[in-house]
């Protein structure tokens, strides 16, 4: 496969994972095959336990994703059917990156549209530059969305700003992203690779257990009714009480040093 192929790509170095999204031509506008892709490599981040961060963003500074490949939609997105196998393969990339134990960080160059707005709403944290544009263009396009977008979009940014999201389809700058709370901060464009390398600095060095068990908590109140599972929870925040990190925390704390974290 060539780089000038629509693609998803891992890099790794060390504890950082990094994910690209890469389709220049099209804003990184995400084809079915890249959606596969992210699953697959989102599944692979899940399954190695000697990375402590996730970073995804898209090819260079123009997007970060510009939503689906629409110029597909017309083969495969025509029926309900259809419509329904498209969101329930979306639906898999945002459960594989949602598995990922280690914190999740979107970088948000540019636009954040469409089904990028999901791909940016299933990581952890999202910083975006202050060229950003964010939105959700359903309505121009005749597209309902499933109530599990819009849900968690509207826990994130609250009802109000979700309904004028979705009702006007309108694209919005940084500043209302910050103020709404689609973003946890805004940053110069120079400086938002420097910044989010760390914010991930930061989050490597905190004990893998901990971050586990906040995940595994805030996915759960996330949860509709009915669905959420208390009981993992409080599994994994006991994993934490009885872990080996604990104790060499503990000790370090006594001894005035900083504790090295195994994940164990």
């Amino acid at each position: 496969m060539s780089d000038a192929e629509p693609h998803v790509r891992l890099a790794v170095d060390g504890k950082i994972a990094r994910i690209t999204l890469s389709n220049p031509a099209r804003r990184n506008a995400i084809t079915k095959a890249m959606w596969q892709q992210l699953t697959d490599i989102a599944l692979e981040v899940a399954a190695d336990g000697a990375v402590r961060v996730v970073i995804i963003r898209g090819e260079a500074e123009v997007a970060f994703a510009s939503g689906a490949d629409i110029s597909e939609f017309g083969a495969s997105r025509r029926s309900a059917d259809q419509a329904d196998a498209y969101h329930a393969a979306i639906q898999g990339t945002l459960d594989a990156i949602a598995s990922i134990r280690a914190p999740v960080v979107a970088q948000i160059h540019g636009f954040c549209v469409g089904a990028g707005t999901a791909i940016a709403l299933a990581c952890d944290l999202r910083y975006m530059d202050e060229n950003g544009r964010f939105g959700i263009p359903a309505a121009k396009l005749g597209i309902g969305y499933k109530p599990e977008w819009i849900k968690q979009l509207t826990e994130v940014v609250g009802q109000a700003t979700a309904a004028e999201m979705m009702m006007s389809a309108r694209l919005f700058d940084a500043r209302k992203a910050e103020r709404c709370g689609f973003v946890n901060e805004v940053v110069p464009v120079a400086e938002l690779g420097a910044f989010v390398d760390a914010q991930a600095a930061i989050l490597a060095q905190n004990a893998p257990l901990s971050i586990a068990a906040t995940k595994v908590c805030l996915r759960e109140i996330a949860a509709f009714d009915g669905a959420r599972e208390w009981e993992r929870a409080h599994e994994a925040a006991n994993v934490c009480a009885e872990s080996r990190d604990y104790q060499n925390a503990l000790a370090a704390f006594a001894n005035k040093r900083t504790p090295e974290f195994a994940g164990e």
